[in-house]
């Protein structure tokens, strides 16, 4: 279908087009509020959409029976995370109060293993690692290699490692102190939830029709009927969005803890629901939530260090060959070019918080961009459509 050439329904979309920009704009600007309202949105579309599913397998049931088997799910997923909590509690009070024996740990692996981030070129490697040269004995080969800054061989000088023992304690540091400011940040954001999103459950579930019919009434009568199906669909679009998002990160850090757990890593549980959480973030996500694993299992052993990166990379298969082709793209019809360069903007932009909404935001533009140009081409019809 041809574009419209009527400047009146442009005119209109141009306007649409700004009070998005604008909303968005403000949310954007206080963060923390924004995450907070987000979090609860998305818990009331999960708890909707269990809702649905509960009345669609127990609707034809009794009330009585339906409230029972209602108590009996939820007490039974309580139990479960209660017992999962308890039992590595304890794990996590160790990591957490050995911050300086695992930061000690990491500078003594990259003393031990730091030769392999040498400047020297594999063509070199093999007259470091083998015979000694002459005047060197064979026995304190190695000591010199690794223990030293640099070392003469053949006539040329082999750097030492790239990365310094001082350079792995600030990325220690660095590391251990971002997560403590994570958990501080994570304490306000409980504190604001428990405010905020209860107030969120209870307008959405007593009052839902009346705050869409609110919302609706302060429009022109002409435009309601387009503004009451943007808002049904950008719900249903975002409820299928949210629902896939959240089981695809389920199922990626049930595969993390259960590799992390055969792996024996301290903190299993606790490791394997962060990775799966924040693979919520597209392309960084997977990677930031693996490194807190990776090192935790390197200071236990690199054999265990390698067991975690299997159990990521295995987890990312499963995601990238099967969750995001024939679950997200299902409830998305998104082009994966655009999808990339929207989520690559949004980061530039917003950053890691923009990743995560890029898809959504770009839903309710498209929703409600296409329905009021429907709309408006109705209302204000081409001449050669009169």
């Amino acid at each position: 279908m041809a574009l419209t050439t009527n400047s009146k329904v442009w005119s209109i979309m141009l306007v649409v087009s700004v009070f998005l920009s604008i909303f968005f704009a403000v949310l954007f600007h206080f963060e923390d509020i924004f995450i907070v309202l987000i979090i609860g949105s998305i818990l009331v579309l999960l708890t909707d959409s269990i809702l649905i599913e509960f009345n669609h397998h127990f609707g034809h049931k009794s009330l009585w029976s339906r409230r029972f088997y209602a108590v009996s799910l939820v007490v039974i997923g309580v139990l479960l995370v209660s017992v999962l909590l308890v039992g590595q509690l304890s794990d996590m009070t160790s990591l957490v109060n050995s911050q300086e024996e695992y930061e000690t740990g990491i500078t003594n692996l990259f003393s031990t293993y730091g030769y392999l981030f040498s400047s020297q070129n594999n063509a070199n490697m093999g007259p470091i690692m083998g015979d000694a040269p002459s005047g060197v004995p064979s026995g304190n080969m190695n000591g010199s290699m690794v223990g030293n800054a640099s070392a003469t061989v053949n006539g040329d000088m082999a750097t030492g490692p790239l990365i310094s023992s001082e350079d792995m304690q600030s990325i220690g540091d660095y590391i251990f102190s971002f997560f403590s400011s994570l958990i501080s940040k994570l304490s306000y954001f409980v504190f604001t939830g428990l405010l905020i999103i209860p107030m969120m459950f209870r307008l959405y579930f007593a009052k839902k029709n009346v705050i869409v019919t609110e919302i609706v009434g302060f429009f022109p009568i002409k435009y309601q009927d387009c503004v009451s199906s943007s808002i049904l669909d950008i719900g249903k679009r975002l409820r299928d969005y949210f629902s896939a998002k959240i089981l695809e990160s389920v199922v990626v850090g049930l595969i993390c803890c259960i590799g992390f757990y055969l792996s024996g890593i301290s903190g299993w549980f606790f490791l394997g629901a962060l990775a799966g959480l924040l693979n919520i973030v597209p392309y960084i996500g997977p990677v930031v939530g693996a490194i807190p694993a990776v090192i935790i299992a390197f200071i236990v052993s690199p054999t265990t260090a390698l067991y975690a990166v299997i159990t990521v990379v295995m987890a990312q298969l499963v995601d990238n060959l099967y969750l995001i082709p024939y679950m997200i793209s299902g409830k998305v019809n998104v082009n994966p070019l655009l999808s990339v360069l929207l989520t690559l903007i949004f980061a530039d932009m917003l950053g890691a918080l923009g990743m995560i909404l890029a898809i959504p935001v770009y839903i309710i533009y498209k929703v409600v961009l296409t329905e009021f140009y429907n709309e408006l081409r109705k209302i204000y019809p081409d001449e050669y459509d009169a």
